[in-house]
This record gives C-alpha cells, structure tokens and sequence, in this order.
C-alpha cells in the first residue's frame, strides 16, 4: 500500500505530532523523577541507538539521572527510559519510511531539537543536577 505525498498542509501535523511527543516524553521523565521511594536493588539499562544523536544524548542524560535516584525509583525510571527509547525510535523510523527529501530532514531536524529540549530539561531537575 502506498501513501501519498505528503502536500504543504501536512507540515503542520507533522510540527503538532512532534510537539505532542514532547509533551509527552516531559511528562514521563517528571513523573518518573517525582517518585522518591528508598531501597530494592540497583538496575542497571543498556539502550541502543535511536538513530538521532541528539535523542540518544537525552537517553544518555536520563540515564545519569536514574544512576542518582534511590534503587527502587531507579528500576521504574529506566523503563520509562526505554519506553522513550522505542518511541523515539518508532518515531524516527516512522518519518524515515514515510518522508522523503527535505520533508525527511525537517523531521529529523524537528525529532532532534526535541530531544535537546528534553535533555536540557532533564539536566536542569533537581536531583540530575539543577
């Protein structure tokens, strides 16, 4: 099945999607990071690449993150980190199987300066280092 070319009215669903994703992935990382709980054994995730640098540099972050949180908050922190992993992943591919040309790198280019924003953002909690 083939789906058509996207025209110039889908940028903006293209930009809303991206900036919902944001949002999203926020409000996953404040909600893992506003959990406090002690104890349970120290976990320990390993990711593998998302494709976009800029995404596996907030993987990165929140991964350093979780290495300061008490054990058992940690555990539930790295897997929201690899759920944001494969959706950043899916999201990745997604527009690299249905995007072709400049609409393709705009995407990445979109996909990639959200993940900066996240990252910063990450950084700039509290217990990760603001």
């Amino acid at each position: 099945m083939t789906r058509p070319a996207p025209d110039a009215g889908g940028a903006p669903g293209r930009a809303t999607m991206a900036r919902a994703l944001l949002g999203l992935l926020l409000l996953c990382g404040t909600c893992v990071l506003g959990c406090g709980k002690a104890g349970g054994d120290p976990g320990s995730a390993e990711l593998e690449s998302t494709g976009v640098d800029a995404c596996d540099g907030y993987l990165a972050a929140m991964l350093a993150c979780a290495g300061k949180l008490p054990a058992e908050t940690r555990k539930g922190h790295e897997a929201a980190i690899r759920i944001a992993r494969d959706a950043l992943e899916a999201k990745a591919e997604a527009d690299d199987e249905a995007l072709e040309g400049g609409a393709r790198d705009e995407a990445r280019s979109a996909l990639a300066a959200a993940c900066q924003q996240m990252s910063e953002a990450v950084v700039e909690r509290t217990p990760c280092g603001g």
